[in-house]
């Protein structure tokens, strides 16, 4: 089974697979960032635990991703919304994650993509969008899309 999530950068520095494999061996040495054709895949120790995709203004997907995230947002209920406005608005980076998981539970994978979204939030700027819930900013729930 798989599940997307999306962390929009709103800072000028890039981020690189590179930064991201940096961080997540810098949290636990079992982790591995190993690109191929799509991006990156992600393991843990043995397990592939995700496919990630940095997508950058130009690149030709980047403005289609946010076209849409502005659209999800436009459905969402909270007080968040103006955030997330600005934040797609002023994205200057979308790391795509989906997150994979086969024969173990959703929450035992997503929790290990915890490290990423921490380096994340703590370097560049930025909201994490995830599928059926909503936008987070590093505390909680911003928005919710469902």
């Amino acid at each position: 089974m798989s599940y997307y999530l999306r962390y929009l950068s709103t800072d000028p520095r890039p981020v690189t697979l590179d930064d991201l494999g940096t961080a997540l061996a810098a949290a636990d040495r079992s982790y591995l960032v190993e690109e191929d054709a799509a991006g990156a895949l992600v393991h843990f120790g043995d397990r592939l635990i995700a496919q990630l995709e940095i997508n950058v203004p130009g690149d030709g997907l980047f403005e289609e991703e946010l076209a849409e995230l502005h659209e999800l947002a436009e459905e969402g209920s909270g007080a968040g919304l103006e955030r997330v406005a600005a934040v797609v608005g002023d994205a200057t980076a979308l790391v795509a994650v989906q997150v994979l998981w086969d024969g173990e539970e959703a929450d035992a994978a997503l929790a290990l993509l915890d490290p990423l979204w921490e380096w994340l939030f703590r370097e560049r700027p930025g909201l994490l969008q995830a599928d059926g819930e909503g936008f987070y900013d590093p505390e909680r729930l911003i928005l919710r899309v469902e």
